[in-house]
């Protein structure tokens, strides 16, 4: 256990966890961890016997935020291949999947072919080319909203 700079209802720890410091690990290694830090805690809360470890939530939250980051980067990659099949009938359905509006789907949609047409640009290797870009911009204009 870490030490904590505490005064009466703060506690300060003296650690900083963050989602972009955890390694690249496999999501299941990924997920064993955010496991065993959450276990840890929520016995520690039920046991009654004593508080849970500060530590044990700052890095239940960054794995999680892990977690999560990894399992939504690809979504942008799987609308751009079911618009290239043909499977996408409206926005409507893809907004149900992604748990969004049609709006913020078709937004992030395009947000993201930007950011990967800019990272091409940047990298000259990793992204989208505008080729690519403009006919993405097209299959996603004929999907009704």
């Amino acid at each position: 256990m870490n030490e904590l700079s505490a005064s009466p209802g703060h506690f300060r720890p003296t650690w900083t966890w963050s989602a972009h410091g955890v390694p690249d690990q496999p999501i299941t290694v990924l997920v064993a961890s955010w496991s065993k830090v959450r276990t840890r805690a929520l016995l520690a809360r039920h046991a009654g016997s004593e508080q849970p470890d500060a530590e044990d939530l700052f890095a239940e939250l960054a794995y999680g935020a892990r977690i999560v980051q990894e399992v939504i980067s690809g979504r942008w990659c799987v609308v751009a291949e079911l618009l290239r099949i043909g499977a996408v009938d409206s926005w409507a359905q893809v907004a149900i999947a992604l748990g969004l509006t049609e709006t913020e789907a078709r937004d992030g949609f395009h947000g993201w072919i930007a950011g990967q047409v800019d990272l091409r640009r940047r990298t000259g290797a990793i992204g989208i080319r505008d080729a690519e870009a403009e006919e993405l911009y097209a299959l996603s204009e004929a999907v009704a909203w």
